[in-house]
Formats: structure tokens, sequence, C-alpha cells
């Protein structure tokens, strides 16, 4: 499984602009890795995926009642 990708991979994976990552990168929202002597920044997946939050709670508005299940 891949843990690290480009900022670049990563905006087009879940269909963002670069400039939101790199935003949260200088917020210290994110942390940036460096491997040496190569100028491409890594942004590991997990803590990527831990910033993220929903707005609100989804479930509260959903009366299960009106659904077959």
């Amino acid at each position: 499984m891949i843990k690290y990708l480009t900022i670049q991979k990563l905006a087009e994976l879940i269909g963002v602009d670069t400039s939101y990552i790199r935003k949260m990168i200088k917020n210290k929202d994110l942390t940036a890795y460096k491997k040496d002597g190569y100028k491409r920044i890594y942004i590991n997946i997990d803590e990527f995926n831990a910033t993220l939050k929903p707005i609100d709670n989804i479930d509260k508005n959903i009366n299960l009642d009106n659904y077959l299940v």
C-alpha cells in the first residue's frame, strides 16, 4: 500500500487544486517530506485523511424509517 504521494498526485486523486495542499503545509496542518537530492515533496496519506473532518454530522438528518433497509 502506498503511504506517501506527491502533492500533484494527491491533488489529482482527491480532486482539489495543488494550492489547497500547499496552503495546508504552510499552515502546518500537514507535514511535508522530502528525499535528499530530489525536488518533489511527499505527503503522508494517513496524516492527510486524519485532517479532514465533516462539516456537519449528516447521520442526524437522515431518518431511516423513510427507507427500506
